[in-house]
């Protein structure tokens, strides 16, 4: 069960669908005008990180 926090994100839009293959996530009403290269690297690489921790329970790293 995850922790109920305090949003941390008010007014974003959030659909999330999960197959047994492929986990699609969309975020809507974002508060963003505009990034620049190297702040939408750092935003891809931060959402990498944070998904590859949620999603490492499910792999076997033993055998990585």
């Amino acid at each position: 069960m995850a922790v109920e926090t305090k949003c941390q994100t008010p007014g974003a839009n959030f659909k999330t669908t999960i197959g047994t293959k492929a986990i699609c996530v969309e975020v809507t009403e974002l508060p963003l005008e505009s990034l620049t290269v190297a702040e939408a690297e750092l935003l891809e690489a931060n959402l990498h990180n944070v998904i590859e921790i949620v999603l490492s329970k499910y792999f076997d790293l033993q055998n990585s």
